[in-house]
């Protein structure tokens, strides 16, 4: 009775699936080898161990799948806000201007960190505080004159020019 319903069932596996040859190029041969002396053990065809192992595999994928699918999502939405992160840390340049006078309302509207290069006369209005530069100017480059309100740092001032002919408190 065994002999019978294995035998129904190789018969309804064939009928199913058709067998055909499949060329698999690339394998390791020492796994190949440890398969095949698997199936020998177990007294069934190298064919299928090979789909067992592969039915396996993709369960264990698909669970894995499920499993980390919010961990993936989480490092996507992360991968975006590093995006974000970097353009804000990016300064925005701005070059060739004459005379220019910056208020803490301007950069607050602009909301993002700037390169001033180029600028003959600079000015920071009053309401210019050190957190305001601290926060919006990355450098102060290329000037001819700047101006900065007193209850600006010196230091904190001195700190964001390079290469600026006249640095002023005022």
């Amino acid at each position: 009775m065994t002999d019978v319903s294995e035998s129904t069932r190789r018969e309804e596996r064939v009928e199913v699936v058709p067998a055909k040859d499949i060329t698999i190029r690339g394998l390791n041969p020492e796994l190949y080898n440890g398969i095949a002396e698997l199936s020998r053990r177990l007294g069934i065809s190298i064919g299928e161990v090979m789909n067992e192992a592969m039915k396996l595999l993709l369960d264990v994928r698909g669970e894995l799948l499920t499993g980390i699918g919010p961990l993936i999502d989480g490092m996507r939405s992360a991968g975006k806000a590093l995006g974000e992160g970097i353009s804000y840390l990016t300064p925005t340049p701005i070059s060739g201007v004459e005379e220019m006078e910056l208020s803490k309302e301007d950069f607050e509207r602009f909301g993002r960190r700037v390169l001033i290069t180029d600028v003959r006369r600079l000015t920071f209005s009053q309401d210019v505080d050190e957190r305001t530069l601290e926060k919006y100017v990355a450098v102060i480059r290329n000037c001819d004159e700047v101006s900065f309100p007193r209850g600006i740092s010196k230091l904190l001032a001195l700190s964001k020019c390079r290469n600026v002919r006249r640095i002023s408190f005022y």
